[in-house]
């Protein structure tokens, strides 16, 4: 392995390490801020397949929460956006902690 490639994949696993303790990965999705139109569609299929609902439904919570994946993904399973939002805090924005607390 060459020095740059060898260097790369050490900072690719530093950054997905950092990324899974900072509770920004969810069963192997890491949650980013959909910029572009790719990372858009991204999000809808990451939305989709969190709330277990269709990409169109994942499309209009996106839209309704500002293109917040986790809000996005506790409003489509049924959460108002305020409550979806406090919820979020109260878990310090962890995805995993609130789903995993449901009733």
């Amino acid at each position: 392995m060459k020095a740059g490639t060898a260097q790369r994949v050490v900072l690719n696993l530093l950054s997905t390490a950092i990324m899974v303790r900072l509770g920004r990965v969810y069963r192997g999705m890491m949650v980013m801020r959909p910029t572009n139109s790719k990372l858009k569609r991204r999000a809808e299929a990451m939305v989709a397949r969190i709330a277990g609902c269709s990409e169109a439904k994942a499309a209009s919570a996106l839209s309704r929460t500002g293109g917040n994946i986790k809000t996005a993904a506790l409003v489509v399973l049924g959460y108002d956006l305020a409550e979806a939002e406090s919820i979020l805090l109260s878990h310090k924005g962890n995805l995993r902690r609130v789903l995993d607390n449901r009733s």
